[in-house]
Protein backbone atom coordinates (compact mmCIF):
# COMPACT_ATOMS: atom_id res chain seq x y z
CA UNK A 1 0.00 0.00 0.00
CA UNK A 2 2.52 2.27 1.30
CA UNK A 3 4.94 1.53 -2.09
CA UNK A 4 1.77 2.32 -4.60
CA UNK A 5 1.22 5.79 -2.80
CA UNK A 6 5.04 6.38 -3.38
CA UNK A 7 4.62 5.78 -6.70
CA UNK A 8 1.77 7.57 -7.45
CA UNK A 9 2.94 10.55 -5.89
CA UNK A 10 6.22 10.28 -8.65
CA UNK A 11 4.49 9.63 -11.00
CA UNK A 12 2.32 13.25 -10.59
CA UNK A 13 5.92 15.26 -9.78
CA UNK A 14 7.31 14.14 -13.14
CA UNK A 15 4.49 14.47 -14.77
CA UNK A 16 4.10 18.17 -13.84
CA UNK A 17 7.63 19.30 -14.41
CA UNK A 18 6.73 20.19 -17.62
CA UNK A 19 3.71 21.82 -17.07
CA UNK A 20 5.74 24.30 -14.92
CA UNK A 21 8.07 25.08 -17.37
CA UNK A 22 5.56 25.50 -19.99
CA UNK A 23 3.62 27.95 -18.26
CA UNK A 24 6.87 30.08 -16.61
CA UNK A 25 6.49 34.00 -18.14
CA UNK A 26 8.74 34.72 -20.92
CA UNK A 27 9.58 38.70 -21.54
CA UNK A 28 10.33 40.90 -24.23
CA UNK A 29 12.79 43.62 -23.02
CA UNK A 30 13.62 46.24 -25.11
CA UNK A 31 16.33 48.38 -24.75
CA UNK A 32 16.76 51.86 -25.34
CA UNK A 33 20.26 50.79 -27.48
CA UNK A 34 17.52 49.53 -30.08
CA UNK A 35 18.65 45.86 -28.47
CA UNK A 36 15.96 43.48 -28.01
CA UNK A 37 16.27 40.72 -24.73
CA UNK A 38 14.27 37.66 -24.18
CA UNK A 39 13.79 36.31 -20.70
CA UNK A 40 11.79 35.33 -17.49
CA UNK A 41 12.05 38.20 -14.95
CA UNK A 42 13.43 36.68 -11.89
CA UNK A 43 13.86 39.78 -9.18
CA UNK A 44 13.61 43.30 -9.28
CA UNK A 45 14.85 46.36 -7.62
CA UNK A 46 13.85 50.39 -7.54
CA UNK A 47 17.23 50.36 -10.18
CA UNK A 48 18.20 46.90 -11.47
CA UNK A 49 16.37 43.92 -13.52
CA UNK A 50 17.78 40.44 -13.13
CA UNK A 51 16.41 38.37 -16.24
CA UNK A 52 16.86 34.68 -16.91
CA UNK A 53 17.75 34.31 -20.29
CA UNK A 54 16.46 31.37 -23.44
CA UNK A 55 20.08 29.84 -22.74
CA UNK A 56 19.59 29.97 -18.90
CA UNK A 57 21.84 32.34 -18.17
CA UNK A 58 21.31 35.54 -15.67
CA UNK A 59 21.52 38.93 -17.05
CA UNK A 60 20.94 42.29 -14.86
CA UNK A 61 19.72 45.30 -16.38
CA UNK A 62 19.81 48.98 -15.44
CA UNK A 63 16.26 50.18 -15.68
CA UNK A 64 17.32 53.58 -16.89
CA UNK A 65 18.98 51.77 -20.33
CA UNK A 66 15.48 49.94 -20.52
CA UNK A 67 12.83 51.36 -23.11
CA UNK A 68 9.81 48.91 -22.25
CA UNK A 69 8.90 45.41 -21.28
CA UNK A 70 6.45 43.61 -23.15
CA UNK A 71 4.47 40.06 -22.90
CA UNK A 72 4.73 39.61 -26.62
CA UNK A 73 7.23 38.44 -29.43
CA UNK A 74 8.71 40.84 -31.17
CA UNK A 75 7.40 41.14 -34.57
CA UNK A 76 9.97 41.36 -37.84
CA UNK A 77 9.83 44.53 -38.12
CA UNK A 78 10.99 45.67 -34.70
CA UNK A 79 13.58 42.68 -34.82
CA UNK A 80 14.73 44.19 -38.17
CA UNK A 81 15.21 48.00 -36.91
CA UNK A 82 17.14 46.39 -34.10
CA UNK A 83 19.20 44.74 -36.40
CA UNK A 84 20.17 48.27 -38.66
CA UNK A 85 20.17 50.27 -35.18
CA UNK A 86 22.97 48.37 -33.77
CA UNK A 87 24.70 48.09 -36.97
CA UNK A 88 24.51 51.69 -37.07
CA UNK A 89 26.40 52.29 -33.55
CA UNK A 90 28.78 50.02 -34.58
CA UNK A 91 29.67 51.51 -37.63
CA UNK A 92 29.86 55.07 -35.56
CA UNK A 93 31.61 53.33 -32.66
CA UNK A 94 34.56 51.77 -35.08
CA UNK A 95 35.07 55.12 -37.01
CA UNK A 96 38.48 57.05 -36.13
CA UNK A 97 37.94 60.04 -34.04
CA UNK A 98 38.44 63.22 -36.34
CA UNK A 99 42.22 64.69 -36.21
CA UNK A 100 42.73 67.55 -33.72
CA UNK A 101 42.55 70.74 -35.38
CA UNK A 102 45.92 72.47 -36.16
CA UNK A 103 46.86 75.16 -33.71
CA UNK A 104 45.83 78.74 -35.56
CA UNK A 105 47.89 81.86 -35.22
CA UNK A 106 47.10 83.69 -32.38
CA UNK A 107 45.62 86.50 -33.71
CA UNK A 108 46.71 90.37 -32.71
CA UNK A 109 44.88 91.65 -29.47
CA UNK A 110 42.53 93.68 -30.90
CA UNK A 111 43.36 97.91 -28.93
CA UNK A 112 40.50 98.51 -25.83
CA UNK A 113 39.83 102.46 -26.81
CA UNK A 114 37.54 101.77 -23.55
CA UNK A 115 40.85 101.02 -21.41
CA UNK A 116 43.16 103.41 -23.32
CA UNK A 117 41.51 106.07 -25.00
CA UNK A 118 44.97 107.00 -26.16
CA UNK A 119 45.35 104.30 -28.00
CA UNK A 120 45.39 104.12 -32.23
CA UNK A 121 45.53 101.32 -34.30
CA UNK A 122 48.42 102.06 -37.23
CA UNK A 123 47.21 100.20 -39.29
CA UNK A 124 43.83 100.93 -39.31
CA UNK A 125 43.85 104.45 -38.98
CA UNK A 126 40.93 106.75 -41.09
CA UNK A 127 41.21 110.08 -39.66
CA UNK A 128 43.13 113.50 -40.28
CA UNK A 129 45.37 115.62 -38.31
CA UNK A 130 45.52 119.47 -38.34
CA UNK A 131 48.70 121.41 -37.11
CA UNK A 132 49.50 125.01 -36.42
CA UNK A 133 52.84 125.97 -35.17
CA UNK A 134 54.65 129.34 -34.67
CA UNK A 135 58.16 130.62 -33.70
CA UNK A 136 61.21 132.31 -34.30
CA UNK A 137 63.66 131.37 -37.31
CA UNK A 138 66.17 132.80 -39.54
CA UNK A 139 66.33 132.42 -43.90
CA UNK A 140 69.90 132.59 -44.97
CA UNK A 141 69.60 132.60 -48.90
CA UNK A 142 72.79 133.07 -51.56
CA UNK A 143 71.35 136.46 -52.69
CA UNK A 144 73.85 139.51 -51.82
CA UNK A 145 76.45 137.70 -49.77
CA UNK A 146 76.88 135.28 -53.09
CA UNK A 147 77.15 138.18 -54.99
CA UNK A 148 79.66 140.28 -52.75
CA UNK A 149 82.09 136.74 -52.63
CA UNK A 150 82.31 136.45 -56.83
CA UNK A 151 82.48 140.43 -57.29
CA UNK A 152 85.80 140.52 -54.67
CA UNK A 153 86.86 137.28 -57.26
CA UNK A 154 86.32 139.30 -59.72
CA UNK A 155 88.17 142.52 -58.69
CA UNK A 156 90.72 140.57 -57.66
CA UNK A 157 91.52 139.22 -61.46
CA UNK A 158 91.15 142.85 -62.58
CA UNK A 159 94.15 143.65 -60.07
CA UNK A 160 91.89 145.41 -56.86
CA UNK A 161 91.83 143.73 -54.28
CA UNK A 162 88.54 143.55 -52.32
CA UNK A 163 87.37 141.76 -49.26
CA UNK A 164 83.86 140.74 -48.43
CA UNK A 165 83.01 140.43 -44.74
CA UNK A 166 81.30 137.23 -43.15
CA UNK A 167 77.49 138.27 -43.01
CA UNK A 168 75.17 139.12 -40.01
CA UNK A 169 71.99 137.40 -39.08
CA UNK A 170 69.02 137.58 -37.07
CA UNK A 171 65.87 135.93 -36.26
CA UNK A 172 62.48 136.99 -37.47
CA UNK A 173 59.09 135.19 -37.51
CA UNK A 174 58.66 131.57 -38.35
CA UNK A 175 55.26 129.29 -38.69
CA UNK A 176 54.26 126.27 -40.43
CA UNK A 177 50.88 125.27 -41.42
CA UNK A 178 49.43 121.48 -42.53
CA UNK A 179 47.27 118.22 -42.56
CA UNK A 180 47.67 115.15 -42.65
CA UNK A 181 45.15 112.71 -44.09
CA UNK A 182 45.06 108.41 -43.02
CA UNK A 183 43.89 105.87 -44.61
CA UNK A 184 45.10 102.57 -43.11
CA UNK A 185 48.55 102.29 -43.66
CA UNK A 186 48.68 105.21 -46.19
CA UNK A 187 48.92 108.99 -45.03
CA UNK A 188 49.19 111.89 -47.39
CA UNK A 189 50.44 115.11 -46.32
CA UNK A 190 50.12 118.71 -47.32
CA UNK A 191 52.49 121.10 -45.40
CA UNK A 192 53.10 124.67 -45.99
CA UNK A 193 56.02 126.43 -44.12
CA UNK A 194 57.49 130.68 -43.60
CA UNK A 195 60.43 131.51 -42.88
CA UNK A 196 61.89 134.98 -42.25
CA UNK A 197 64.82 136.75 -41.51
CA UNK A 198 67.32 139.55 -41.54
CA UNK A 199 71.18 139.70 -43.53
CA UNK A 200 73.61 142.37 -42.86
CA UNK A 201 76.42 142.71 -45.05
CA UNK A 202 79.49 144.52 -45.74
CA UNK A 203 82.61 144.68 -48.78
CA UNK A 204 85.69 146.91 -48.83
CA UNK A 205 86.80 147.17 -52.24
CA UNK A 206 90.68 149.15 -51.96
CA UNK A 207 91.80 151.31 -55.09
CA UNK A 208 94.81 153.26 -55.57
CA UNK A 209 95.17 156.87 -54.93
CA UNK A 210 94.06 156.21 -51.43
CA UNK A 211 90.33 155.51 -52.63
CA UNK A 212 88.32 152.86 -51.36
CA UNK A 213 84.69 152.05 -51.99
CA UNK A 214 82.56 150.53 -49.56
CA UNK A 215 79.50 148.55 -49.83
CA UNK A 216 76.53 148.09 -46.76
CA UNK A 217 72.99 146.63 -46.60
CA UNK A 218 70.58 145.37 -44.81
CA UNK A 219 67.95 142.99 -46.38
CA UNK A 220 64.70 141.31 -44.84
CA UNK A 221 64.23 138.25 -46.58
CA UNK A 222 61.77 135.87 -46.54
CA UNK A 223 60.92 131.99 -47.85
CA UNK A 224 57.46 130.28 -47.96
CA UNK A 225 57.41 126.46 -48.88
CA UNK A 226 54.58 124.02 -49.64
CA UNK A 227 55.19 120.18 -50.02
CA UNK A 228 52.80 117.37 -50.65
CA UNK A 229 53.89 113.81 -49.83
CA UNK A 230 52.62 110.19 -49.32
CA UNK A 231 54.20 107.55 -47.13
CA UNK A 232 53.61 103.97 -45.93
CA UNK A 233 53.35 102.33 -42.67
CA UNK A 234 56.58 99.61 -43.34
CA UNK A 235 56.77 98.72 -39.79
CA UNK A 236 54.60 99.05 -36.09
CA UNK A 237 54.33 97.96 -32.86
CA UNK A 238 53.30 99.66 -29.46
CA UNK A 239 56.16 102.13 -29.29
CA UNK A 240 57.58 102.90 -33.25
CA UNK A 241 56.32 103.35 -36.68
CA UNK A 242 58.64 103.86 -39.29
CA UNK A 243 57.11 105.38 -42.92
CA UNK A 244 59.27 105.31 -46.11
CA UNK A 245 58.22 108.96 -47.85
CA UNK A 246 57.77 110.37 -51.14
CA UNK A 247 56.92 113.82 -51.89
CA UNK A 248 57.16 117.37 -53.92
CA UNK A 249 58.36 120.49 -52.83
CA UNK A 250 58.39 124.27 -54.07
CA UNK A 251 60.02 127.06 -52.64
CA UNK A 252 59.49 130.62 -52.96
CA UNK A 253 62.91 133.25 -51.55
CA UNK A 254 62.10 137.18 -51.70
CA UNK A 255 64.23 139.66 -51.07
CA UNK A 256 63.89 143.27 -51.08
CA UNK A 257 66.14 146.52 -49.54
CA UNK A 258 65.43 149.86 -50.21
CA UNK A 259 68.71 150.70 -47.81
CA UNK A 260 71.26 149.87 -49.29
CA UNK A 261 74.39 151.92 -50.15
CA UNK A 262 77.72 152.24 -51.83
CA UNK A 263 80.05 155.11 -51.07
CA UNK A 264 83.04 156.11 -52.52
CA UNK A 265 86.09 157.74 -50.27
CA UNK A 266 89.15 159.47 -51.80
CA UNK A 267 91.91 160.66 -49.50
CA UNK A 268 89.68 159.45 -46.10
CA UNK A 269 86.81 161.97 -47.79
CA UNK A 270 83.75 161.28 -49.36
CA UNK A 271 83.52 161.43 -52.58
CA UNK A 272 80.05 160.12 -53.83
CA UNK A 273 77.37 158.13 -52.51
CA UNK A 274 75.27 155.85 -54.59
CA UNK A 275 71.24 153.98 -52.97
CA UNK A 276 70.51 150.55 -54.51
CA UNK A 277 66.90 149.25 -54.58
CA UNK A 278 67.27 145.58 -54.62
CA UNK A 279 65.24 142.92 -55.47
CA UNK A 280 65.30 139.00 -55.64
CA UNK A 281 63.36 136.48 -56.35
CA UNK A 282 64.14 133.06 -56.16
CA UNK A 283 61.84 129.99 -57.23
CA UNK A 284 63.11 126.28 -56.52
CA UNK A 285 61.18 122.76 -56.63
CA UNK A 286 61.79 119.24 -57.17
CA UNK A 287 61.19 116.20 -55.89
CA UNK A 288 62.28 114.44 -52.14
CA UNK A 289 62.68 111.29 -50.90
CA UNK A 290 62.71 110.13 -47.12
CA UNK A 291 61.74 108.13 -44.10
CA UNK A 292 59.12 109.51 -41.19
CA UNK A 293 59.65 107.74 -37.44
CA UNK A 294 57.34 107.94 -34.88
CA UNK A 295 58.47 107.17 -31.20
CA UNK A 296 55.98 106.94 -28.54
CA UNK A 297 56.78 107.35 -24.52
CA UNK A 298 53.69 105.96 -22.61
CA UNK A 299 50.22 106.84 -24.05
CA UNK A 300 50.45 110.67 -23.86
CA UNK A 301 53.97 111.09 -25.45
CA UNK A 302 55.47 111.37 -29.11
CA UNK A 303 58.34 112.25 -30.92
CA UNK A 304 58.13 112.18 -34.86
CA UNK A 305 61.35 112.59 -36.51
CA UNK A 306 61.62 112.96 -40.15
CA UNK A 307 64.60 113.28 -42.79
CA UNK A 308 64.15 113.84 -46.59
CA UNK A 309 66.81 114.16 -49.12
CA UNK A 310 65.55 117.23 -51.64
CA UNK A 311 66.66 117.20 -55.56
CA UNK A 312 65.58 120.83 -56.95
CA UNK A 313 65.88 123.01 -59.98
CA UNK A 314 65.60 126.02 -60.51
CA UNK A 315 66.63 129.86 -61.20
CA UNK A 316 67.02 133.38 -59.00
CA UNK A 317 65.81 136.76 -60.71
CA UNK A 318 67.95 139.97 -59.34
CA UNK A 319 67.24 143.20 -60.04
CA UNK A 320 69.25 145.74 -59.10
CA UNK A 321 68.74 149.91 -59.37
CA UNK A 322 71.55 152.71 -58.39
CA UNK A 323 71.00 156.39 -58.05
CA UNK A 324 74.46 157.91 -57.63
CA UNK A 325 75.64 161.79 -57.14
CA UNK A 326 79.12 163.26 -56.20
CA UNK A 327 78.80 165.40 -52.92
CA UNK A 328 79.79 168.13 -54.54
CA UNK A 329 77.39 167.81 -57.03
CA UNK A 330 79.56 167.34 -60.05
CA UNK A 331 77.94 164.22 -61.49
CA UNK A 332 75.12 162.04 -61.01
CA UNK A 333 74.68 158.28 -62.56
CA UNK A 334 71.55 156.30 -62.94
CA UNK A 335 72.29 152.40 -63.65
CA UNK A 336 69.89 149.21 -63.69
CA UNK A 337 71.77 145.50 -63.50
CA UNK A 338 69.65 142.28 -64.40
CA UNK A 339 71.45 138.91 -63.18
CA UNK A 340 69.77 135.52 -63.38
CA UNK A 341 71.27 132.23 -62.24
CA UNK A 342 69.65 128.65 -63.33
CA UNK A 343 70.96 126.19 -61.25
CA UNK A 344 69.79 122.49 -59.62
CA UNK A 345 70.53 122.06 -55.74
CA UNK A 346 71.07 119.63 -53.22
CA UNK A 347 70.30 119.01 -49.66
CA UNK A 348 68.20 118.23 -47.16
CA UNK A 349 65.51 118.51 -44.63
CA UNK A 350 65.37 117.86 -40.63
CA UNK A 351 61.97 118.48 -38.57
CA UNK A 352 61.66 116.52 -35.06
CA UNK A 353 58.49 117.31 -33.01
CA UNK A 354 57.74 116.48 -29.47
CA UNK A 355 54.04 115.65 -28.65
CA UNK A 356 51.84 115.72 -25.54
CA UNK A 357 48.09 114.25 -25.79
CA UNK A 358 46.21 116.91 -24.03
CA UNK A 359 42.95 114.79 -24.85
CA UNK A 360 43.18 111.67 -27.35
CA UNK A 361 42.24 114.59 -30.13
CA UNK A 362 44.20 117.27 -29.22
CA UNK A 363 47.81 117.94 -28.95
CA UNK A 364 50.53 120.41 -27.90
CA UNK A 365 54.06 120.39 -29.57
CA UNK A 366 57.30 121.94 -29.68
CA UNK A 367 59.80 121.07 -33.03
CA UNK A 368 62.60 122.31 -34.86
CA UNK A 369 62.71 122.44 -38.60
CA UNK A 370 65.72 122.66 -40.84
CA UNK A 371 66.51 123.05 -44.59
CA UNK A 372 69.86 123.35 -46.03
CA UNK A 373 71.47 122.52 -49.24
CA UNK A 374 74.28 123.44 -51.73
CA UNK A 375 74.01 125.13 -54.96
CA UNK A 376 75.33 124.23 -58.75
CA UNK A 377 75.50 126.85 -60.83
CA UNK A 378 74.11 126.11 -64.41
CA UNK A 379 74.46 129.44 -66.12
CA UNK A 380 74.50 132.98 -65.33
CA UNK A 381 73.94 136.09 -67.18
CA UNK A 382 74.16 139.98 -66.32
CA UNK A 383 72.71 142.90 -68.00
CA UNK A 384 74.22 146.40 -67.37
CA UNK A 385 72.77 149.83 -68.09
CA UNK A 386 73.69 153.27 -66.98
CA UNK A 387 73.10 157.05 -68.38
CA UNK A 388 76.64 156.37 -69.67
CA UNK A 389 76.30 153.20 -71.73
CA UNK A 390 73.33 155.65 -73.95
CA UNK A 391 76.62 158.00 -74.72
CA UNK A 392 79.24 155.17 -75.04
CA UNK A 393 77.57 151.65 -75.03
CA UNK A 394 80.75 148.99 -74.72
CA UNK A 395 81.02 146.97 -77.86
CA UNK A 396 79.86 143.76 -78.07
CA UNK A 397 83.00 141.95 -77.15
CA UNK A 398 83.49 143.46 -74.11
CA UNK A 399 79.95 142.16 -73.12
CA UNK A 400 80.53 138.87 -74.21
CA UNK A 401 83.79 138.81 -72.40
CA UNK A 402 81.98 139.89 -68.84
CA UNK A 403 79.38 137.62 -68.97
CA UNK A 404 81.93 134.69 -69.72
CA UNK A 405 84.01 136.00 -66.48
CA UNK A 406 81.11 136.35 -64.63
CA UNK A 407 79.26 133.17 -65.20
CA UNK A 408 82.99 131.38 -64.96
CA UNK A 409 83.54 133.25 -61.41
CA UNK A 410 79.84 131.89 -60.19
CA UNK A 411 80.06 128.25 -60.83
CA UNK A 412 83.15 128.21 -58.61
CA UNK A 413 81.81 130.49 -55.70
CA UNK A 414 79.78 128.34 -53.45
CA UNK A 415 76.18 129.10 -52.50
CA UNK A 416 74.16 127.30 -50.11
CA UNK A 417 70.83 128.24 -48.21
CA UNK A 418 69.81 127.85 -45.05
CA UNK A 419 66.51 127.89 -42.95
CA UNK A 420 65.70 126.81 -39.00
CA UNK A 421 63.26 127.46 -36.83
CA UNK A 422 62.08 126.75 -33.20
CA UNK A 423 58.13 126.70 -33.10
CA UNK A 424 55.29 125.70 -30.71
CA UNK A 425 52.06 124.40 -31.85
CA UNK A 426 48.77 122.84 -31.53
CA UNK A 427 47.64 120.16 -33.27
CA UNK A 428 43.49 118.36 -33.49
CA UNK A 429 42.91 114.80 -34.88
CA UNK A 430 39.20 114.07 -36.23
CA UNK A 431 38.02 110.58 -36.66
CA UNK A 432 36.50 109.72 -39.89
CA UNK A 433 34.99 106.22 -39.04
CA UNK A 434 33.95 104.74 -35.62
Amino acid sequence: MGSSNARICLFLFLLSSPIIDLFAEQQTIYMRSGQILRGEVIQQTATTMQIRMEDGKVKQLIKKDIQRVSYKEPTIQEKKESEEKLKQQTTVAEEPPPPAPEPTKKPEPEIDKAANPYAIDQTKRKDIELYFGAGLGTYRPPTEPYLDHASAKINAFNGVPAKADDPEYKRSLAYSIGAIYYWKKFAFGLSAIHFGGKTSERMTVYGGNSSLQEFKGTFPEKQNSLKLDISYLAFSNQRVDIRPSFGYSQFWGKTEDNNSTASDYLANSLFDITKFNYTFLEILKGPSVGVKTTIRFGERWEDRVELHYLSLTGTQYAASVGTAAATDGSFFDYYRSDLTTAWTAKGFNFSNKLFYRWTPTLSFWVGIQLFEWKYTVNSMGQRFQGLGDATSPPSLDVVLLSNLMIETVAKSTPATSRASSLEFGVMKRFELSQ
